[in-house]
């Protein structure tokens, strides 16, 4: 059987951040019930027809802030699951939650139900900058979040921190990086901001009221977190993903390697069997589709081979391993090291890439400069 990651969106927050473009909703705790209802239905439907071919090997419930479900909600998705499909038995199961809105009781409740990872959406414990970002908690809430979980036995926990903020400074990430490593825990996701485009962070900067950090600050503070972290004992496995040994993320890893991934709920984006088909961004659509039996695809497609050559391409270069090039050449066709000579012979000698024991990676110093690598190579 093939393995296949569950992603399960839940679109409420308490407060919309001002950086924030996901498909969200504020103050609709009145929609949260039929919601849940319709991803159960949903989640039972799509088991019928993948359950036969598919173990899960990860589950993980994303937001919006899946934190702000009521009571004994994410239980219900997490048995319907359970019900509808074939677990592995070392299935890693994720919730994400905001350092404001978990307590020790929703934890409990995600600890019965079997999940084993917790993902805090951090960002930074600069709490000027967090009233910038209109986030909803404030250092103090972190630092008890992670005692709260460590406290009711969560053993592997990431927490996300946000780099390029507005009036950020390359102390604050330095004081951020250092936080996480002193609360001892096993995963940090550093990103960077992305300007989003009718955000009202976006209106800020257009209007010159808010100020960013430039790309080589920005290129600085990712720097300056990676050599902390990894002299602490973290390894870059993704660009964006640091652990340490034995805790990289089954889920992320899945879909950085072109695993095969089911997503329910609103705007949910799934690839399977070399489909990518998307769920309705419309929570009235989605809900209203649901209560008649009907999944509200509203894109599909198939993907044809040099599609998924370039997206592999794309993915496998973030990582830590690159490409495996024997690998690549049976799935894909065609030879790699020939077909791109030219290419990887300018970037290895600009010291960007490097080809050692079968595998093509970027090297350390160019992640800064990966976009332009992969456009190089595609």
């Amino acid at each position: 059987m093939k393995s296949l990651s569950v992603y399960v969106h839940i679109p409420f927050c308490v407060h919309r951040c001002n950086y924030c473009n996901f498909v969200s909703y504020c103050n609709q705790n009145d929609k949260m019930e039929d919601y849940v209802s319709c991803v159960l239905k949903e989640i039972k439907i799509q088991g019928e027809k993948y359950c036969k071919s598919h173990k899960v090997s990860s589950i993980y419930i994303g937001g919006g802030t899946p934190s702000v479900l009521k009571d004994g909600m994410i239980g219900r998705i997490l048995t319907q699951i359970k019900n509808s499909f074939k677990l592995l038995q070392d299935c890693e199961i994720s919730v994400e939650v905001n350092p404001n809105s978990v307590t020790e009781k929703k934890l409990r409740e995600y600890k019965l139900a079997g999940v084993n990872r917790l993902s805090i959406g951090a960002q930074t414990i600069n709490d000027n900058i967090l009233k910038l970002l209109a986030r909803q908690h404030n250092a103090k809430d972190t630092k008890t979040a992670i005692k709260l979980a460590k406290k009711m036995g969560f053993e592997n926990i990431n927490v996300d921190m946000m780099l390029a903020l507005p009036s950020q400074k390359l102390k604050d990430v330095k004081k951020m990086a250092k936080f996480l490593i002193k609360q001892k825990i096993q995963h940090i996701s550093p990103y960077s901001l992305i300007l989003e485009e009718g955000t009202p962070l976006y209106k800020l900067v257009k209007q010159g009221k808010v100020t960013l950090p430039t790309e080589d600050e920005a290129v600085e503070m990712y720097n300056c977190t990676y050599n902390i972290l990894n002299k602490n004992g973290f390894k870059r496995y993704e660009v964006s993903n640091f652990s340490i040994p034995d805790y990289e993320s089954k889920h992320n890893l899945n879909y950085w390697q072109m695993g095969e991934y089911l997503a329910c709920g609103l705007a949910g984006h799934s690839f399977i069997d070399n489909v990518r088909f998307a769920n309705a961004d419309s929570l009235v659509n989605y809900i209203t589709s649901l209560k008649q039996d009907k999944i509200p695809v509203t894109f599909q497609e198939k993907t044809t081979l040099m599609q998924r050559k370039e997206e592999a391409i794309m993915l496998f270069l973030r990582t830590r391993d690159g490409i495996d090039i024997k690998e690549f050449d049976n799935k894909f066709g065609g030879h790699l090291m020939t077909d791109k000579k030219k290419e990887i012979e300018f970037l290895t000698k600009h010291n960007l890439v490097s080809v050692k024991s079968g595998f093509l990676r970027v090297n350390d110093n160019a992640y800064y400069v990966l976009n332009s690598i992969i456009a190089k190579l595609v």
